[in-house]
């Protein structure tokens, strides 16, 4: 193999991407590494097309560029794509549990503590209530991704 092949920037982007892709489908599934390995991609498809052959620090901030571009463009269908199927798991021993409030609690957000650690909470979006003070007591309607989802008990 011709010793050129390592240093010319279109292949080395290629090799990089090709790489980080592998890697990431391995060690993780798919995860933001992704977008850094088709900006290396693309900048390599790129370099082919138009024969330009920047420099090396000039092609990784072609390569940077075009994976923060991608990364623009494709986060919100990598989310979607990775919450496709997936449903909430209501089988936690805590529903429907009553705890006393330590601090507020908001439709939004705010913790309680209970058995010995600080727990995220909200209250559930048709809640009687907009917020719990620190002492209210509350039941546990369901928890999502570790978040405790709470209703106002009276």
């Amino acid at each position: 193999m011709d010793p050129a092949f390592f240093t010319d920037p279109a292949n080395l982007s290629l090799i990089a991407g090709l790489a980080l892709l592998g890697f990431d489908i391995v060690a993780f599934g798919l995860s933001p590494v992704m977008f850094v390995a088709v900006g290396a991609l693309v900048t390599s498809a790129a370099l082919y097309l138009t024969g330009a052959r920047p420099g090396l620090l000039e092609t990784a901030a072609i390569a940077a560029a075009a994976s923060v571009a991608v990364a623009l463009v494709g986060r919100s269908p990598l989310q979607r794509f990775q919450s496709a199927g997936v449903q909430e798991d209501t089988s936690s021993d805590l529903i429907g549990r009553e705890l006393v409030t330590t601090h507020e609690v908001t439709k939004a957000r705010g913790r309680v503590h209970w058995s010995g650690l600080d727990w995220e909470a909200r209250l559930a979006p048709d809640a009687s209530v907009d917020s719990l003070a620190p002492g209210a007591r509350a039941r546990v309607a369901r928890v999502e991704n570790l978040v405790l989802v709470l209703e106002r008990v009276d």
